[in-house]
């Protein structure tokens, strides 16, 4: 069984900051109504490495899921 691995805050902020705070597919901004998920790009959550994360709003994350 393949064991996720979480992602530091230091890893998110990061990642938020490179994104300007936005969802990387649909680009709203995030804010107390839409908050950000983390997820990994090719779906390995053991992949820990930064350049696999991603941050989607929760409808986007969503949609990706369903497809």
């Amino acid at each position: 069984m393949i064991q996720k691995k979480d992602f530091s805050n230091i890893h998110k902020q990061i990642i938020l900051s490179n994104q300007k705070h936005k969802c990387k597919k649909c680009g709203i901004k995030f804010n107390i109504s839409h908050l950000p998920n983390f997820s990994y790009i090719d779906g390995n959550i053991a992949n820990n490495v930064k350049s696999n994360l991603q941050v989607l709003c929760l409808d986007c994350s969503k949609k990706g899921k369903n497809q």
